[in-house]
């Protein structure tokens, strides 16, 4: 089966103009302590020596920060924005934004060129509308910034040559599995493949135990994603055209299977990251792919504990074990007035020891490797744990394309039918590449 080369950084924010407004139309979506000066783009450059959008560059004693959400759930946040206004005497107003709210609040703000917020924490995946649209700042990082990255997630917040979004933290798929279970079942070792999840699926099933399963319901489109990289597929190639049928069909006959042979539970599409996780937690799932910080919550929960929490790098599909990279990350309004100190907190932010800070305090797998090798981390999680989530963090894979909510529907609209058995599944994915393509006729990508 011939596949699509491999996407590499994408160049279609040059020249798009009026596109990415246009794509934002519907809003709805499927996170060393200085900032310094000059390297970061604290001189107010964009790397080109123009500055980007309506703002001074003087540097301001306060921001204003739209976080994805309460603080109360963000605590690994919460500890870097005190240690940020700790260490650098700048304070910070936090706007703790509904998620389902947040991108519909920044479009809202930046249509009218207002300068109410600096800086935010969001998705790798609104980058493309938003630059698209001239509404964030370059951040001028610089090399011994992103270096503490993997090379995949430096290409994923980098578009034009310019860096737009400092990673935070990451969530992406992680092969979890109930080890008591496995044992009882005389399965002494996880499936390393597709074929092996339906292989040792048949011994694993029981009355009250599901052998696997994913999120879906309203992160479809992520777990979609994620298989159809492990199958060696992609959405789109470097022009823009939408290209994941042949391997998409990969990926719908593995959860055909799946479902004809009762090896995922009923109601599986209805299955969010919470209930996914609950229902681990419940020892009704064997094994799972969770998106959650799911291994530190099950270290901590009755009856659970390392002699029964197991993990494992993800099955391999036809071509790797990728997964997908659900990174957040921070970036800074270019209409905002304190660019300088809105891209020093992105920086103090998202360096090594706020990674860690917050991977200690809160869970959230760090988005920097050399975080996983800290004393402080490999005391407070088990060896194996830390391997496997490393090993995911260098191994995700995603893509920013425009006109992000309306491809993401018309993908969610056509893969949930197939995945229950109320659509062919060729013909769904042919219908939903369909859609895509004349969605990017209709906004002049293509």
């Amino acid at each position: 089966m011939q596949r699509q080369p491999k996407r590499t950084r994408r160049r279609f924010i040059k020249g798009a103009g009026a596109i990415g407004t246009v794509a934002l139309a519907g809003c709805g979506g499927n996170g060393s302590s200085d900032g310094g000066s000059g390297s970061d783009g604290s001189d107010g450059s964009d790397g080109s020596g123009e500055t980007t959008g309506t703002g001074t560059e003087s540097m301001a004693d306060s921001i204003v920060f739209y976080n994805a959400g309460s603080l109360k759930y963000d605590p690994g946040t919460e500890a870097n924005i005190e240690r940020f206004e700790e260490e650098t005497g700048i304070s910070v107003e936090v706007n703790e934004v509904p998620w389902n709210n947040l991108k519909t609040s920044l479009t809202t703000i930046w249509r009218n060129e207002d300068a109410t917020v600096d800086a935010f924490n969001g998705p790798t995946w609104w980058l493309a509308d938003f630059v698209a649209s001239d509404w964030l700042e370059p951040l001028e990082l610089g090399d011994s910034h992103m270096s503490n990255f993997p090379t995949n997630l430096q290409d994923l917040v980098t578009l034009d040559g310019k860096t737009y979004m400092a990673p935070e933290f990451g969530k992406w798929g992680t092969f979890l599995y109930d080890q008591t279970h496995f044992e009882a079942q005389g399965v002494s070792e996880p499936p390393s493949t597709w074929d092996e999840v339906v292989s040792k699926g048949q011994q694993l099933k029981t009355e009250d135990t599901s052998p696997f399963a994913f999120t879906w319901a309203n992160k479809d489109v992520f777990t979609f994603k994620q298989f159809l990289y492990q199958a060696g597929g992609q959405l789109f190639n470097d022009s823009n055209e939408p290209v994941f049928v042949d391997a998409g069909m990969d990926v719908m006959d593995f959860f055909t299977e799946l479902r004809e042979q009762d090896l995922i539970p009923d109601g599986i599409s209805s299955m969010g990251e919470g209930g996914t996780g609950d229902t681990f937690i419940a020892g009704q799932l064997a094994s799972v792919e969770s998106w959650t910080p799911l291994g530190a919550r099950a270290l901590d929960a009755d009856s659970w504990g390392k002699d029964r929490l197991a993990s494992a790098k993800p099955p391999k599909g036809p071509d790797s074990r990728a997964t997908f990279q659900d990174t957040n990350g921070i970036s800074v309004s270019a209409f905002s007035e304190k660019k300088r100190a809105a891209k020093k907190f992105a920086k103090f932010m998202t360096t090594p020891e706020s990674s860690k800070t917050n991977m200690k305090v809160e869970g959230n797998p760090a988005v920097i490797p050399s975080v996983y090798d800290s004393e402080a981390i490999q005391s407070q999680y088990p060896s194996w744990l830390l391997e496997d989530m490393k090993f995911n963090l260098e191994h995700a894979k995603s893509e920013t394309y425009l006109a992000q909510p309306q491809v993401d529907d018309y993908l969610s609209e056509q893969i949930t039918p197939a995945l229950l058995g109320d659509k062919d599944p060729q013909q769904a994915l042919q219908t939903a590449q369909n859609n895509i393509e004349s969605l990017y006729q209709d906004i002049g990508l293509l």
